[in-house]
């Protein structure tokens, strides 16, 4: 308020002194005009003239040192003066003025001073000024606030991060994978923590040359104090490499090698320093103990020692590596994990990594300047366990399984052998696995044809191992009962130009028969006598042409096709187990299914009863339902009778029978496909699959041995790989004996 008041006080001031200076100019212009046009040129009217102009002169001086409203009345007064005829004669003449205008003054009114007649700023012009330099002021103010506010307030976050970059870092906090367990609690699958160590040679040498400049720098200054003095002498003492190398087992000159020290530069000379330091290949991670059991890294660590860090992380292992290796895959390293964790690659490692890998923490840690961690400031994530996941796999019988499938392998000189055991009242698998496998433990004897999971993953022909079902479809249809019979004379039938064939004229024969011989022509003469998609239809009932309920990895779900009217050939074919496509465990549960009174319990390999370690798991919407009827009790535990017959005198497989219990099952031997087109004539497929206990059937066991050299049926090959197998599964369950024992 003060300031405007002076401003104002100065408005008026500087107002009267420009209209006194106004008035002045404007009379000396009349006169000045009225000497021009003037036409008496005498010497009186030129000195009156003077004098006029003096007087003007005269006047304007004194009217600006007054200044007082009397100046503009001899201004006036003086402008009266003059003749008012004079201003239109004579020629105007450049002439200097006593003053400028105000018109004719400087424009600088920012911050120049006005020229003229007045020194003083006009009051608009300093108002203006004023309003302009608080304006600007408060303007200024305003950005440095908004930029202050989005820096603190709307972006702080991003900042706050930059800044936590130098000062902190994330430390992963593994957590342990869950282990895989048979269904008795035994580790299939098992995660052991381990430690490596390792030592950073470049930061170690930084550390050793930057005490050694600074002892060098001491020595130069005779007032250096005896306790810096010593401090320093005792860090040099603290990096001294022997008790290192002496708990990590190494040569202390192979330490002082990768860390390049020389005690012969200057060590105030920083460039001598830098090129003396290591560098290339080695110089940032050289290891001292390689996954050790976290005590002995212990050891290590509490030596405190400059550039040695330690990684921990868990160690898959796998006790019965070669037997389940298919089943349970194997682990790799993740190339999305920063962090170089490991996944599981295959199997059920891979299917259930989610449950058994759990979440790693996260914790912060504060670090100095040498990124060195000092301690932890808060959790940044929980760590989550990984859950442990109980198996239907029996170990023991895993590895009785794997061992014979190995041995008949190898005999044999066979491609590969598989085998699967399952339980017939419930579906579990209580043994999978494939001959020839790998170590889990030791990745380097991996192949891609050993890790296959052979009894999902591998679709073949079965041969007539698919007769059981051609009977069941004979049965289902009404046309036939269990006392049926069928003339296989002459022991060849003739096919839209194909000949089909039984190994001999077994005459009029039963289902029984059938089955104890695995009649060709039988089974053909069924097929044809039905319609076109009766045995197509029911192979489907029993859950061929789909995936079972295993859900395991690369599971295949064969190939089951309906043939037309007109396909008598394709008709024939699929009734004795050519012209169509499916897998060992579709086999094994195709046949617990008969052994269960034709109820399909879907198979399964992860506990699902509600026990400590049991995993919720669903079936595919396109597998079997549970406890479907498939066919008639009746029929079915007929068909079970009717294969005992196969393992007695004169069946095809009696090296199958064991002594003291009913068996039954069906031989299947056919011949390998040949990629060029047709069969092989001399490469064979043999597989059995059989069921025990016959009066009260408690397990299922399929053979399948790929390519066998010394023989080529499967009754010699693939039955007493059964007939061992089997034999360990019903003692290792005590199951009753159902039949005499044979006298020695």
């Amino acid at each position: 308020m003060r300031i405007f008041k002076s401003l104002q006080k100065k408005q008026q001031e500087t107002s009267t002194a420009d209209n006194t200076a106004e008035s002045t100019q404007q009379s000396s212009h009349n006169m000045r005009n009225k000497q021009v046009k003037s036409t008496e040129p005498t010497e009186e009217k030129q000195t009156k003239n003077k004098r006029q102009r003096s007087s003007a002169k005269k006047s304007q001086t004194k009217s600006n040192n007054k200044q007082s409203s009397n100046g503009k009345s001899r201004a006036n007064s003086a402008n009266n003066k003059e003749t008012p005829d004079n201003s239109k004669k004579g020629k105007k003449r450049p002439q200097k003025t006593a003053y400028s205008s105000i018109k004719t003054r400087s424009n600088n009114f920012l911050f120049g001073r006005v020229s003229g007649a007045s020194a003083r700023a006009d009051f608009e012009v300093d108002k203006f000024r004023y309003y302009f330099l608080w304006f600007m002021a408060c303007s200024l103010f305003v950005i440095l606030f908004m930029r202050a506010f989005y820096l603190q307030v709307i972006n702080a976050k991003v900042y706050q991060q930059k800044g936590n970059e130098f000062t902190t870092s994330k430390r992963i906090i593994p957590t342990y994978r869950g282990m895989i367990l048979d269904r008795n609690d035994l580790p299939l699958a098992v995660s052991a923590p381990l430690t490596t160590v390792s030592f950073d040679p470049r930061a170690y040498a930084q550390e050793y040359y930057h005490v050694r400049r600074k002892l060098a720098l001491l020595a130069q200054n005779p007032k250096a104090s005896k306790k810096r003095q010593a401090y320093w002498q005792k860090r040099l003492k603290e990096l001294d490499l022997t008790p290192l190398a002496t708990a990590a087992n190494i040569d202390v000159n192979k330490l002082k090698k990768v860390a390049n020290i020389n005690d012969n530069i200057d060590f105030l000379d920083e460039k001598a320093v830098q090129q003396a330091l290591p560098k290339g290949e080695g110089s940032r991670y050289f290891p001292l103990i390689s996954k050790v059991q976290p005590e002995l890294a212990d050891e290590i660590m509490a030596l405190r020692f400059t550039g040695v860090s330690k990684k921990d992380f868990y160690k898959r292992y796998y006790p019965q590596s070669y037997p389940s290796s298919q089943l349970l895959g194997f682990m790799g390293q993740n190339a999305n994990d920063p962090n170089g964790g490991y996944q599981g690659r295959s199997g059920l490692e891979r299917q259930y990594q989610e449950t058994l890998a759990g979440i790693n923490g996260e914790v912060l840690m504060l670090r100095d300047a040498k990124r060195k961690g000092l301690k932890e400031v808060k959790q940044l994530k929980n760590e989550k366990e990984g859950e442990d996941l109980q198996l239907t796999i029996d170990s023991r019988l895993q590895f009785l399984l794997y061992q014979e499938l190995e041995k008949v392998g190898r005999e044999q000189k066979a491609f590969w052998s598989s085998g699967i055991v399952i339980d017939v009242n419930t579906g579990e698998v209580l043994a999978m696995s494939t001959w020839p496998s790998y170590n889990a433990n030791n990745l380097n004897e991996l192949t891609g044809e050993n890790q296959r999971n052979r009894p999902v993953s591998d679709n073949f022909e079965p041969g007539s191992v698919m007769k059981p079902f051609t009977v069941a479809a004979a049965l289902e249809s009404g046309k036939y009962s269990t006392h049926s019979t069928i003339d296989t004379t002459p022991g060849y039938i003739r096919v839209k130009g194909y000949t089909i064939r039984d190994h001999a004229n077994l005459g009029r024969i039963n289902f029984t028969g059938l089955l104890q011989h695995s009649s060709n022509v039988a089974s053909t003469k069924i097929a044809l006598s039905l319609p076109p998609n009766a045995i197509s239809d029911t192979q489907r009932k029993f859950g061929f042409g789909q995936k079972t309920a295993l859900q395991l990895p690369g599971e295949q779900a064969g190939r089951i096709i309906t043939p037309k009217e007109k396909q008598k050939a394709r008709r024939a074919t699929i009734s004795y187990g050519y012209g169509l496509q499916v897998t060992l465990a579709q086999v094994a549960q195709a046949y617990a299914t008969l052994a269960s009174g034709g109820v399909m319990h879907p198979l399964s390999i992860v506990k699902t009863d509600g026990t400590k370690h049991a995993f919720k798991q669903s079936a595919p919407e396109d597998s079997p339902q549970n406890n479907q009827q498939t066919i008639s009790k009746e029929h079915a535990l007929s068909i079970v009778k009717m294969m005992e017959s196969v393992t007695k005198k004169g069946g095809t497989a009696p090296a199958a029978a064991i002594d003291g219990y009913r068996v039954a099952g069906k031989t299947g031997t056919s011949r390998r496909v040949n990629p060029e087109g047709g069969y092989y004539a001399d490469k064979y497929r043999t597989v059995f699959a059989g069921i025990a206990p016959v009066s009260n059937p408690r397990f299922v066991v399929a053979i399948l041995v790929e390519n066998p050299q010394k023989n080529k049926y499967a009754g010699q090959v693939s039955a007493p790989v059964f007939h061992n197998v089997m034999k360990e599964v019903l003692r290792l369950y005590n199951v009753p004996l159902d039949k005499p024992l044979k006298g020695k």
